[in-house]
């Protein structure tokens, strides 16, 4: 096989999540195997910046914005196009909405003609007007999704057929996740006793995360164990209008913001049980793959493909999406159950090493590639 020349687009601005995080995880792998990636971004988005620490070529000309300018428009098309010649790409690799459209479109006007590839990461509803049936159906080469949850929402509008639609499942960078950590380091940093049961959550503060959800239950466990904590980290345009929440249920004795972390491991390592509560949008629930990769049982929203790893009484439990009367009755379960906690967590540690490696993610992504190009290569030829 040869090495393969790819282009990775985003239109991600601030902040970090799934799906920017898989994004540098996968261009990392294909690199180590031997390919060219390039990363290209909004200016100053927090991808470039992590990009370019570890060496791997960005570019970032770019504002790939929802607002509509043609001209604006036009001259992304044209420095992608660009970007697609002088960097002879094969692949074009896009995740977002905003740079698939700019990037799918130079793809049409290289002289290259590289193969397009789109990444769906989420559940959102996707319009089936004229436009996105053009782009779907024509523009794209093929359609990566990160769950089943996310194939469903192709199966109801019927954009693309099923049998062009692949799943690969994000990942977690298991070496990162040591179970040596025993969460010491965080506890001590919030004056919190080893003994006291902590149940954490981390994600973005917006609504779609469901964090009143989480506040509704902790309110409710509280009155059952006060020797119950939690902690949130993160942060977002909903965390000020979360933390009024916290005050006005009077529970904010119990309740800690951590605010935006970089150790999360360390983080992890010091729950007792993570919890996950997206409302809508959540299509795999990345921070669900690391709480287990660190031996943590998991309680979470039953929406998308969250099913896909937490596999109710097996690695964690399931509730309905905005049910926090069973989110807080599962918790309670777990504080005074720590054999099922240990079970649990052992259970999703040994799911991650068998289905959820970044090695796992590039080969079936590098396969797909190639796959693709043998498709493009076949049709020119005839």
């Amino acid at each position: 096989m040869r090495n393969l020349r790819i282009l990775q687009t985003n239109n991600h601005r601030g902040g970090w999540g799934g799906q920017p995080n898989r994004i540098l995880m996968k261009s990392e792998g294909l690199i180590d195997r031997g390919h060219f990636v390039i990363i290209a971004a909004p200016r100053n988005s927090t991808l470039v910046q992590r990009a370019k620490a570890k060496g791997i070529p960005t570019y970032n000309d770019l504002e790939f914005s929802r607002k509509f300018s043609l001209l604006n428009k036009i001259d992304e098309v044209l420095k992608v196009r660009n970007l697609i010649e002088v960097n002879e790409i094969d692949i074009v690799h896009t995740h977002g909405s905003q740079d698939t459209w700019i990037a799918a479109t130079a793809a049409i006007f290289s002289h290259r003609k590289p193969v397009v590839i789109r990444t769906r990461h989420n559940i959102f509803p996707i319009s089936t007007h004229l436009f996105n049936r053009l782009l779907y159906r024509k523009m794209i080469d093929r359609v990566i999704a990160v769950s089943n949850g996310v194939v469903k929402i192709f199966e109801e509008n019927k954009l693309v057929p099923y049998n062009s639609i692949k799943i690969i499942p994000s990942s977690v960078e298991i070496e990162k996740f040591s179970a040596m950590e025993n969460g010491t380091e965080i506890r001590e940093e919030f004056s919190i006793g080893m003994d006291t049961p902590l149940i954490g959550m981390v994600g973005r503060f917006a609504r779609e995360k469901g964090h009143e959800v989480l506040l509704s239950a902790a309110k409710a466990v509280i009155s059952k164990r006060p020797d119950a904590k939690f902690i949130l980290a993160g942060e977002g345009p909903e965390e000020e209008n979360i933390k009024k929440k916290a005050i006005q249920m009077n529970i904010t004795n119990s309740v800690i913001f951590a605010g935006f972390r970089t150790d999360i491991p360390k983080f992890l390592a010091a729950l007792d049980i993570f919890v996950l509560t997206p409302v809508a949008g959540e299509s795999l629930g990345t921070a669900i793959l690391e709480a287990f990769a660190m031996k943590k049982p998991v309680v979470s929203s039953n929406l998308g493909g969250i099913n896909t790893s937490v596999r109710h009484g097996k690695t964690g439990f399931l509730f309905e999406p905005g049910d926090s009367d069973e989110l807080a009755k599962r918790l309670i379960e777990l504080i005074e159950d720590s054999s099922l906690r240990k079970r649990f967590g052992e259970a999703g540690r040994k799911m991650i090493e068998e289905e959820f490696t970044k090695e796992r993610m590039v080969a079936l992504t590098e396969e797909l590639y190639f796959e693709e190009l043998e498709k493009k290569k076949t049709k020119t030829d005839k």
